[in-house]
């Protein structure tokens, strides 16, 4: 029991006991702990003390909260340190990898594959009956329209719902300010061919999205590598550095959970950047396209994160992002605000694809004007978290001690360590003769400093298989540590 007489409060004595108990295994990660109520008439404390003691252990990651549903030990992993750091034998160079993307990317949505490898929700998470409802309701009502070319900018109705949900990440824009495009890659590569010039320098994050860089790669730039956290993202001081030794012409990255990493960037070290990005006098691209996937949770910070876009004040951040992450992927509707390359973006769009499906658009248009996409949202970031918890929770009980793991605050996407013994590729082989996808590390990155790390996609369905498929996962991860043992 506890001791009243102590000066410590209640709450800390309850919650350190709590601790005891699961540092002793009494219990273990991903089980539920003793209800509210059933605690505060064990402990003979009041409801508020025990609620206390919970929010702290929460705060401190000890448990977790599932709505409705109680409160549960959470992994304690060991976390990401910081990619490699800028050494003066790296320099700009153009992407030599894209053979090997194309060749995982092929083998990703094989059939009969357990998907951790393509960041794409798996179809029972997106809200595909309201979707095929207004895709009826304007192949019906609007059969001219949809069956006629949608010219750039795009369909303005979309534009202004895109336009309206900006201000929730305080970007103040005007539909006239959007362009709408084929997904967020077109809306990336738009912007690249407004802004670079075959042989321009940029400088990307590390780890960085690969479909980036092989975008970058078809464009003829050169890259060059800034290391970043898996916590806050890209490194401002190696940036600066960065800056002062190479021409940069352009800063890309995602401030909101990048892919791979889940990083998050900070408000201020954004204003950072943004600045240096006017005193150097270069371009800012933004790919936002998981920035509406924020875990709920009042101890978190809140789903709608600031953006790198809200601190621009002369148009040089192009912000690119689309739905193919939280409705539907093959819908291919994205969006991109160009800033001062706006015209240069509509001409290139123009004489290419001319814009998205006009049925896409009419249809997400309708979709957006009803009201129904905050609260699919809503649903999906519960769903998101809590997956990404079972993931956690499976490898810590699942992989070597030696792997460690970032922990995003948004998205759906894990980044691994393995230990440093174990080669990706070489698991990547060995987990798709198993049925299982990955991505091993390698394509995020030019250079050879991610060869332990894989990425993981929590948007499946968790159930017996998923959890199955994780655990013979961290059994081919300890295989292949032993065998270099």
């Amino acid at each position: 029991m506890l001791n009243r007489q102590l000066d410590t409060p209640l709450y800390e004595q309850l919650a350190h006991q709590l601790m005891e108990d699961i540092d002793a295994g009494v219990y273990s990660v991903g089980q539920r702990v003793p209800s509210v109520r059933h605690m505060s008439r064990h402990m003979s404390v009041s409801i508020s003390t025990v609620t206390q003691a919970y929010a702290w252990l929460e705060d401190q990651g000890w448990l977790r909260a599932r709505p409705q549903s109680g409160y549960f030990v959470r992994a304690r992993q060991a976390m990401l340190p910081p990619s490699a750091p800028l050494t003066s034998s790296e320099q700009p160079a153009t992407f030599t990898k894209a053979e090997l993307v194309n060749r995982m990317l092929a083998r990703l949505n094989e059939p009969r594959q357990i998907n951790f490898g393509a960041a794409v929700p798996a179809p029972d998470m997106l809200p595909l009956r309201p979707l095929q409802t207004h895709i009826n309701k304007v192949s019906r009502f609007n059969t001219r329209q949809i069956v006629e070319y949608q010219f750039s900018p795009g369909l303005a109705g979309l534009r202004q719902q895109i336009a309206i949900r900006m201000r929730d990440v305080d970007v103040r824009c005007h539909q006239d300010d959007i362009v709408i495009t084929n997904g967020c890659a077109e809306a990336v590569t738009l912007c690249l061919r407004a802004t670079m010039q075959p042989g321009d320098v940029i400088a990307v994050e590390s780890p960085c999205y690969y479909g980036f860089l092989q975008i970058a790669g078809l464009l003829g730039l050169k890259i060059i590598e800034i290391p970043s956290d898996p916590n806050t993202g890209l490194s401002i001081d190696a940036l600066e550095l960065a800056l002062q030794r190479w021409p940069i012409k352009l800063i890309a990255l995602t401030a909101r959970y990048s892919n791979p990493t889940g990083a998050s960037m900070p408000a201020e070290q954004q204003r950072r950047l943004v600045a240096l990005a006017r005193q150097y006098d270069i371009a800012v691209l933004e790919d936002d396209i998981y920035g509406e996937l924020g875990f709920p949770g009042a101890r978190q910070e809140p789903p709608l994160m600031s953006v790198l876009k809200s601190f621009d004040d002369d148009g040089r951040v192009l912000y690119c992002s689309s739905f193919s992450k939280t409705l539907a992927a093959g819908l291919r509707v994205g969006w991109c605000l160009p800033g001062r390359w706006y015209r240069q973006v509509i001409e290139n769009q123009t004489f290419t694809t001319f814009s998205a499906s006009s049925l896409s658009q009419h249809a997400l248009c309708s979709y957006l004007q009803n009201g129904q996409y905050d609260r699919h949202l809503r649903q999906l970031r519960r769903r998101l978290a809590d997956n990404c918890q079972q993931f956690l929770d499976g490898i810590a009980r699942g992989f070597p001690a030696a792997t460690r793991v970032n922990e995003p605050r948004g998205g759906f996407i894990l980044w691994l360590g393995l230990p440093p013994s174990v080669n990706a590729m070489e698991l990547y082989h060995l987990a798709a003769e198993h049925s299982i996808s990955i991505v091993p590390g390698d394509l995020f990155s030019n250079s050879d400093h991610f060869r332990s790390c894989i990425r993981l996609n929590c948007a499946v369905n968790w159930n017996e298989a998923t959890a199955q498929a994780l655990q013979a996962l961290g059994q081919l991860v300890a295989q292949l540590q032993g065998k270099s043992a």
